[in-house]
This record gives C-alpha cells, sequence and structure tokens, in this order.
C-alpha cells in the first residue's frame, strides 16, 4: 500500500507525526471457479501536531484494494473466513503539507470446501468381508453473510466537553443469543464503540466516550435444523461521525453511521458408517479406495480472556489521554488437550508528557491465551477470530502503565478425521483363493497390538470367525496369543 498525500487547505501545516496507522477490512468476498475475490477498504490515520499551535489533528484516507487468491480447485459449497491486519506501515513528512506513507496489508483466508464422495459402505455375497466404521462428521454445511447499516444519533455525556474532531475509534460487535427458526437464523448482538475525539477550544486534551448499543439482524439459512450450532460473526467494516449541534447550538450530538457485515455458520455433527477395507474369502478381489478426510464439530469456541501486562513509556508522563490496542500475528496450539492461541498484543498509549507536550508510543506485549482444556483429538482445524473489546490502563508512576486488555476468541473448533474410503470392489470370480481342503483349523501366534481383521485377512477367514473361535471381546490384542484360526467355506 502506497499513498502520496497533500493535507486539505483547511488543515494547519504539519510541525510533527504522532502516529499512523493503517486499518484494513474486507468488505465483500465472491468465489467464482478456482479464484476468491476480496474487496476491502484499508483506512489509513495520521495524528500529528501543528506547526503554530501545537494543536493535535487527524487526517485520515480510505484506500480501496483488491486481491484475488487462486484456489486448487473449484468449490462446491465452501465456507471462506478471513483476518487481514497491517503488518507494517510508515509514515513521514515529506514537506509541512505533504505525507508520504507505505504500508502492507496481510490477509490470513481458510477456505474449506465440503463434497460428496461416493463410497462402499457394506456388501454380501462372493464370501465379501467389510471392515466397518461408524464415522461422525458434520453434514452439508450451511453458511450465509450479509452486509447492513446500524444509524444512530449519539449524545455526549453531560460533562464531556462539545466535540471538534475526530482522533480515533473502536468498534466491535458481540453477538449475545442465536436463535434458528423456519430457515433463518435471527442474530443479536450488543454494538460497542469507544471514540477519542478532541474538545473545542484553544488547545484542549482529547477525550474518550463510550457507547453501547443492542443490534439484530436475520440471516436466510434454507434448510438448517434447529438443533445445528450456529457460528455467528459480527464485522464492522466502517464508521463515519457527523457532528451535530444541539439545543444550545454546541456539538454535542453524533450522527453514527455503522457499515457491518454479519457472518453465519450452521453445523451439524451426524453418523455415518462406511467401510475402510475389504476382501473375499473365497475369490482375489480388487480395491480401489483413495485418502479422505472429514471434519468433526467438537465446540463453538466463544471465550472472553482478560490480560495485564506493564509497559515502560520512552518519556515521563503526566497524564494518559487514552489506551488501545490490536491483536497481531498469531498461532494456535494443541497440546495435551490444551487447546491455547500464542500471539503479540500491539498496544498504543497517547500521552502527555510532564513538559505538556503529546506524544504516543507503541509495545509490542507477547501473550497466550489458555482457551480449552480436555480436548480429545490429534488433529483439529481451527482460525479463530481475535478481537479487542475494551482496553483500560493504570498509570503505575511517571514512567510505567498497566495496560489491561479484554480480549474475545471466536470460531468453531473442527476434529480433523482422515480415514480410507472404498469406492469400488471387483470381486473375480475366475480367480478362487488358494485354500487346503483337509484343513479346517490353523494356528496363529500373534503380537501384542496385532490387528484380528489383518490376522483373518491374511488367513482368508472371517473376522468374526477368529473372534468367536478365541472368545475375544477387542479387536485389538492386547498380549502376545495364540490364535485358533477357523477356515470357513464363504
Amino acid at each position: 500500500m502506497e499513498l502520496d498525500y497533500f493535507l486539505p487547505d483547511y488543515f494547519p501545516n504539519i510541525f510533527k507525526l504522532l502516529k499512523t496507522s493503517v486499518t484494513p477490512v474486507i468488505q465483500s468476498q465472491k468465489i467464482a471457479g478456482n479464484q476468491l475475490v476480496l474487496d476491502g477498504s484499508a483506512a489509513v490515520r495520521v495524528l500529528y501536531l501543528a506547526e503554530d499551535t501545537g494543536q493535535i489533528c487527524c487526517v485520515t484516507q480510505n484506500i480501496p484494494f483488491s486481491k484475488t487468491v487462486e484456489l486448487p480447485a473449484e468449490c462446491q459449497n465452501p465456507a471462506v473466513q478471513l483476518l487481514p491486519r497491517c503488518y507494517f506501515v510508515n509514515g513521514r513528512a515529506v514537506n509541512q503539507r505533504r505525507l508520504d506513507i507505505r504500508g502492507g496489508i496481510s490477509c490470513k483466508v481458510r477456505v474449506s470446501d465440503q463434497r460428496e464422495l461416493p463410497v462402499v459402505t457394506g456388501g454380501s455375497g462372493g464370501g465379501l468381508q467389510f471392515r466397518q466404521r461408524r464415522l461422525s462428521a458434520c453434514a452439508i454445511r450451511k453458511s450465509a453473510t450479509r452486509s447492513f447499516v446500524v444509524n444512530e444519533d449519539l449524545e455526549l455525556g453531560a460533562a464531556k466537553p462539545p466535540f471538534a474532531a475526530l482522533l480515533g475509534y473502536s468498534a466491535a460487535a458481540v453477538p449475545s443469543e442465536v436463535k434458528l427458526i423456519a430457515n433463518k437464523a435471527v442474530c443479536k448482538a450488543e454494538l460497542t464503540l469507544h471514540l477519542l475525539y478532541l474538545p473545542e477550544g484553544e488547545n484542549p486534551r482529547p477525550e474518550t466516550m463510550e457507547y453501547s448499543l443492542p443490534i439484530s439482524q436475520i440471516a436466510d439459512l434454507p434448510g438448517v435444523e434447529e438443533d445445528a450450532a450456529c457460528s455467528v460473526r459480527f464485522c464492522v467494516t466502517g464508521l463515519s461521525i457527523e457532528p451535530r449541534s444541539d439545543e444550545s447550538g454546541a456539538n454535542r450530538i453524533l450522527n453514527a453511521e455503522f457499515t457491518l457485515n454479519l457472518c453465519c455458520t450452521a453445523d451439524k455433527n451426524q453418523d455415518t458408517v462406511l467401510a475402510d477395507d475389504a476382501y473375499s474369502t473365497l475369490y482375489e478381489t480388487e480395491i480401489t479406495a483413495r485418502p479422505a478426510a472429514a471434519e468433526r464439530l467438537l465446540q463453538d469456541a466463544d471465550l472472553t480472556v482478560m490480560t495485564r501486562s506493564t509497559v515502560d513509556a520512552p518519556a515521563p508522563i503526566s497524564a494518559v489521554c487514552d489506551v488501545w490496542a490490536s491483536f497481531g500475528e498469531y498461532s494456535t496450539r494443541l497440546e495435551e488437550g490444551v487447546l491455547s492461541v500464542s500471539g503479540n498484543l500491539e498496544v498504543t498509549a497517547f500521552c502527555i508528557g510532564t513538559d505538556g507536550s503529546p506524544f504516543i508510543f507503541d509495545k509490542t506485549i507477547p501473550v497466550e491465551l489458555r482457551l480449552l482444556t480436555g480436548v480429545e483429538a490429534e488433529e483439529i482445524s481451527f482460525l479463530p477470530a481475535v478481537e479487542i473489546l475494551s482496553c483500560g490502563y493504570a498509570l503505575l508512576s511517571e514512567n510505567s502503565l498497566e495496560v489491561r486488555a479484554e480480549l474475545r476468541v471466536s470460531g468453531p473448533v473442527y476434529e480433523k478425521c482422515r480415514f480410507s474410503a472404498i469406492q469400488d470392489i471387483v470381486v473375480n470370480e475366475e480367480a478362487p483363493r488358494a485354500r487346503d481342503t483337509l484343513c479346517a483349523l490353523r494356528i496363529c501366534y500373534a503380537e501384542a497390538g496385532d490387528s484380528v481383521w489383518d490376522i483373518a485377512k491374511s488367513y482368508a477367514t472371517s473376522m468374526a470367525a477368529v473372534l468367536e473361535e478365541n472368545s475375544l471381546e477387542s479387536e485389538r490384542l492386547e498380549a502376545r496369543t495364540m490364535l485358533l484360526i477357523p477356515l470357513i467355506d464363504g
């Protein structure tokens, strides 16, 4: 991302840059063939001090962008998860009226596609033996996305000074209730807004204001069942603030227009019986099998985690105007049944120095969020959304702050089930298996951990006959055993 920006005529000259930030959002997504097309916008915000007055000023610019992602194949029933972020930004003042801004935007993309695969589940005749397994996995996934706008008039608190200019904001929508009914998902959420604004007056100090609004939307999910598990995420993709005067003539009313995306995904596990191996006790058999995978929903994670950290300031602090944070690049880990997320909390503090001049500093704090325990799975699929719900602070001394951040981690957690699926079986009746007609029973010395199925297959008999002959209850041998192998005729 590159931006060569000239200040509008009504903005004062630049004396000193305080902070340059870029916030990317994905506004729409579309899959066509084997391509995923993303359209988004990067909100560039620059805080600086004016040349003559030292007043804090803010300029903003939205830069649209588009990205096409090549997928391995065409999708039949895709579900898309997107996590955009700005991984670096550099801003410099070329002169008093011109800014040169360079930045980089990345987007973590997860596209999962469910496909129908014809498989053999069993059969009879020709001496066929099937090893069947019960698989619990997600049925056809239902998903929907929609954009909508919320318009609201917000009033400043009675003790707050009138509004002059917006310096920054953070907004999040946390789902509070989801109800599936009549092929629709009724989704309710709490929309929170944190504002940092510059009041009217001569060299005023920035002020903050908090708001909370209930919102609701209905998403169409044709065919969804009421007992399905529904994962819901609201994403604030844009906000415009227009000040309005109240009866006294002061700018104390803010018209806020939010643009949001709603993403719903409904899953329901169902049991399926399929065969993953087969043979004939009478004839040579040719099996066509292929590796396959399915996902089983373990849990729809929706957790709130608090973090506390102490950060050191580069200069003495007399007051703190605001503190905000974002969660940078992160990774998930499943170890000994514990699911955790590790990443960096990127903290920004807006302070007033002991000399009365404002300054902004950034700190990166490594954090590990312990989410779930007792997860019984060898392999999981989990791409969580991590949102900052609130960020508070306490001034410990002139040179240190305690930063408290409330994070929401949400997203469905799937167990990855990998297996072999039989797609076709051909029994060659012209190639009977060689067998000793004078022998009715054989003896096999098996080791601990051996599979009764594999033993029965090698002797061209049935696993059920071996289990019954040796009074075995488990298909896997627990110790070295002498087995009696009955030879059957069909």
